[in-house]
């Protein structure tokens, strides 16, 4: 007989088989809509994305297409950290069709952040476009339904633009943060890709510090901060999902939160999320983690598809609208891939927060 995965407090067990991941699910639920190309755009773009090749693409790629398909282009590029909540709040849009971001995950929430704040209607009229110009791309590799990150970052930027071009567009979810900012004063933030505390802001703390490694940065410091989990100082936390009643837990290894499937490139820690279903996706570890070796295989289930979803006695993967988490001392969050404050933690679901350029039918992930 089929038996479950049993997980003991410090090794996983399998039981006579290996538990399989979660089928390929389609990026939306919802179709896209008519063609309405833009006539008009204004494009931002971070020229040190992506070991500093926006720029190139931008004028090898993104602007030769813009401009043979009719599209007139101004474009504005970010100058420093931050800059792009800025400008995704105060450029003027009232003579453009769509708002065109091109960069890394940070990048497109940071210029989302400041479009959705404003209040000159502009986020209601305006389509946005987001083009693939970083590292891992996790939020445009399932947009697009193709790679997008190393050597295919070129096509991935190609399809973004055949999208924009083609002018077919869907209503989108993003997550709402409330936090403490590094300044210690306190943030609202937009994410698209994930917010997470634990384990994932240490190790990517560690990973921006080998930038040179480019993308397989993220895997090799997972695993070399997993080989000093034995001595990781415990994170008492408290966390509640839709206004239920707090879950204590005596040491908070991983929290997730999402709106799409993946961080980096090949982990799939949300695999049941589609970017318009209305709902947060949530992954987090019920109980201590120390041993080595059970990380180790939860990284390997958690990049061989999502396979964790089966590890039940240690993870719950769950779909929420809210969800709030204190810890007993402040823990870093990390957002889209940057870290950018400190819990306490209080997330909300935008449901159809903006329209997005799509292509028609993205291939499942």
């Amino acid at each position: 007989p089929r038996l479950q995965p049993r997980w003991g407090h410090e090794s996983a067990v399998y039981a006579r088989y290996m538990p399989k991941a979660p089928p390929l699910l389609d990026p939306f639920k919802k179709p896209a809509s008519e063609p309405n190309p833009p006539t008009s755009a204004l494009l931002v773009y971070n020229p040190a994305g992506g070991k500093k090749r926006a720029a190139k693409l931008a004028d090898t790629i993104v602007l030769p297409l813009l401009k043979q398909a009719g599209i007139a282009v101004t474009v504005e590029t970010t100058k420093h950290a931050g800059h792009g909540v800025e400008l995704g709040r105060t450029l003027d849009l009232s003579s453009v069709d769509a708002l065109l971001v091109m960069g890394g995950d940070g990048t497109l929430g940071e210029v989302l952040d400041g479009f959705l704040s404003r209040d000159d209607g502009a986020a209601a009229r305006t389509t946005v476009g987001f083009i693939p110009a970083g590292t891992g791309n996790s939020y445009m590799r399932e947009v697009l339904g193709v790679p997008a990150s190393g050597a295919a970052v070129g096509a991935a930027v190609h399809a973004a633009v055949e999208a924009i071009v083609g002018g077919r567009s869907r209503a989108v979810d993003c997550q709402q943060l409330d936090m403490t900012g590094l300044d210690g004063k306190p943030l609202r933030r937009c994410s698209i890709n994930t917010v997470m505390a634990g384990f994932g802001p240490d190790a990517n703390a560690v990973a921006e510090r080998r930038r040179w490694l480019g993308s397989m940065r993220y895997s090799v410091s997972i695993k070399t901060e997993i080989l000093k989990l034995p001595w990781r100082k415990k994170l008492p936390c408290s966390l509640s999902v839709d206004g239920g009643s707090p879950q204590e837990m005596e040491d908070l290894f991983l929290f997730s939160c999402f709106v799409n499937k993946h961080t980096g490139v090949r982990h799939r820690l949300a695999p049941y999320a589609q970017l318009d279903d209305g709902l947060l996706d949530l992954a987090y570890t019920t109980r201590p983690l120390r041993s080595i070796a059970t990380a180790a295989k939860v990284d390997e289930m958690i990049k061989g598809g999502g396979k964790h979803v089966h590890a039940t006695s240690l993870l719950n993967v769950q779909q929420a609208s809210r969800v709030r988490l204190e810890t007993d001392t402040p823990a870093r969050l990390m957002v889209d891939g940057d870290i950018i404050g400190f819990t306490p933690l209080d997330v909300a679901v935008r449901a159809e927060a903006f329209r997005l350029f799509t292509p028609a039918s993205p291939a499942p992930s």
